[in-house]
């Protein structure tokens, strides 16, 4: 036991040296920047150990040097735990009088040197940081301006072939029909592709060079914040449509489920109201079966209308200011250049109802007369005895009389008249007798009810007797008045009975009779040769004494 004292000794003199030594390693920590050591923290800072008090200046040195701004000069100032040096406003390390009895040198001293350190090494790694970003951005602007290079290639390329393509097919352009009616012709259709396809190609390379140049100055720090902006002037818009179209998803699920139901709506209405039309099912009292369309379409429209209601909330925009002067203003020029057109529409709606006449009738309208070939809320079409198409406006329909010459033609009969002068010699009921005559001779003149006479005046030299007779085909009658005065001559001339129209003095002084030569005896004939001989002579020596 004696023997091994003094390896006891020795080894519990290393024990309590030990701890002393690993307190002291453990007390000093590095201040690095990128793995480089630049100096050491030997002291804490009351609570704060040298560790600690290590990771937040490196915290601070990493953020300096990733930070673009330029270099700025360190300087150390005073504070209250003594001195600091600072880069700008930010503090970067604090020199204490533990640092300077560890590093046994005074504080100043020890600041102004740390206070080189720092700055030569951030130097030193920033101009690394340039060369290194100055081959970086070089590589990038080269394969951005490559890729651009290579983009417009390709879309040129693509532009070429897609318009041979499109001219190789122009004989194959299908038109755009839509149940039967054309829309767009061949040709248009093929010369809006080639715009179209112009128009995405001037696009797309718009976008590409637009692209290419934002990047090749984003690279560059003096151009970087100006790049960034024009970015911002493009993209922001883009996501601020892109979020407003995600965003107007749940309106426009709302509005496709009014459009259907509208939809299936005025199907209903129109299958309906056609059925109506055709007499497979019957409204009346309510809607007569001619009135039936234009009910429909009145419907739809109201239909439309609502529906329109429903949705214009749901569209973008329609709430705003310059939405609402958009709608005073479209409003005020509907109201001031539409008022004669909403006033017809109204007075079609009230002839629709009215039913004054009815598609084939012969009418007599604002001083027209002639058959109707169509009737609209806006207008009514009229086809003349001349074969002219005559458009007379529903309000001035409505503000006139009307004559329907079809409506009791079938069921009663429409009576045609006209009238004769014949003088207070020749008997009346001989008159009667002929007239009636002309009229049963005469085709399209109804037998059942009878023709009928009418003595309407007892004038100075004749008396007039007015024709009345019967007809169902009012769409005849210029032809059954024609016809009807031809008989009524050959009538009167074979009954020897002169019309006088509208007189005929009776003292004669050698005036022919109206009665047709070949129905009058020879005396009548000698007569009449004498009278042409005679006015010929007189005219003769009317010419001769003028001369003189």
């Amino acid at each position: 036991m004696p023997q091994n004292r003094p390896v006891l000794a020795v080894l519990t003199l290393l024990c309590c040296c030990l701890p002393a030594t690993s307190q002291k390693v453990r007390a000093e920590a590095p201040i690095e920047l990128n793995g480089h050591t630049i100096f050491v923290l030997k002291s804490g800072v009351g609570s704060v150990t040298a560790q600690e008090r290590a990771q937040i200046v490196n915290q601070r040195l990493a953020a300096l040097e990733q930070s673009q701004s330029t270099t700025s000069v360190l300087r150390v100032e005073k504070s209250d735990t003594g001195l600091v040096v600072m880069s700008g406003n930010e503090p970067i390390v604090s020199v204490t009088p533990g640092d300077a009895r560890a590093e046994a040198s005074s504080e100043a001293a020890l600041a102004e040197r740390w206070a080189k350190l720092l700055g030569d090494t951030l130097a030193q790694s920033r101009q690394r940081h340039l060369d290194y970003s100055f081959w970086r951005r070089l590589g990038v602007t080269l394969l951005v301006l490559a890729t651009a290079l290579f983009l417009l290639w390709l879309i040129r390329r693509e532009r070429v072939r897609l318009v041979a393509a499109i001219i190789r097919r122009r004989d194959h352009i299908p038109e755009l029909k839509l149940r039967g009616l054309q829309l767009i012709s061949a040709r248009r259709v093929f010369r809006s592709t080639l715009h179209t396809l112009q128009v995405c190609y001037a696009v797309l390379l718009g976008s590409t060079v637009v692209a290419a140049l934002l990047l090749v100055f984003g690279q560059f720090p003096s151009t970087q914040a100006y790049a960034r902006r024009v970015f911002f002037w493009i993209w922001q818009p883009l996501i601020q449509i892109f979020w407003g179209v995600v965003g107007y998803l749940p309106n426009l699920f709302y509005i496709a489920v009014i459009v259907v139901v509208t939809r299936f709506v005025l199907r209903t209405l129109d299958f309906f109201f056609k059925q109506a039309e055709a007499g497979v099912i019957s409204l009346e009292p309510w809607v007569q079966r001619d009135v039936a369309r234009p009910t429909s379409q009145i419907l739809k429209a109201v239909m439309i209308v609502l529906a329109l209601f429903f949705i214009a909330p749901l569209i973008p925009g329609t709430g705003s200011t310059a939405a609402r002067g958009l709608s005073v203003i479209i409003g005020l020029a509907i109201s001031f250049g539409s008022s004669s057109t909403v006033g017809n529409m109204i007075a079609g709606i009230i002839l629709t109802y009215m039913r004054p006449f009815q598609i084939g009738d012969r009418v007599k309208v604002a001083d027209t007369t002639g058959d109707v070939l169509e009737k609209s809320f806006l207008y009514t079409k009229v086809l003349t005895i001349k074969n002219e198409e005559v458009i007379v406006p529903s309000l001035q329909v409505l503000s006139g009389s009307m004559v329907n010459y079809s409506a009791r033609a079938h069921s009663a009969g429409l009576i045609l008249h006209t009238s004769v002068t014949i003088g207070y010699d020749a008997p009346w009921r001989n008159v009667h007798e002929l007239l009636l005559r002309a009229a049963q001779n005469t085709a399209g003149i109804l037998q059942e009810p009878k023709p009928f006479i009418l003595q309407t005046a007892l004038n100075d030299f004749f008396v007039t007797y007015q024709l009345n007779a019967y007809t169902s085909e009012a769409s005849k009658m210029a032809n059954i008045y024609s016809e009807l005065h031809q008989n009524i001559q050959d009538s009167f001339n074979q009954g020897g009975i002169e019309i006088l129209s509208p007189h005929y003095m009776q003292l004669r002084d050698g005036n022919l009779s109206t009665i047709a030569a070949q129905n009058q005896g020879n005396d009548n004939e000698n007569e009449r040769r004498r009278f042409l001989v005679d006015s010929r002579v007189s005219a003769q020596a009317a010419t001769a004494a003028k001369g003189a």
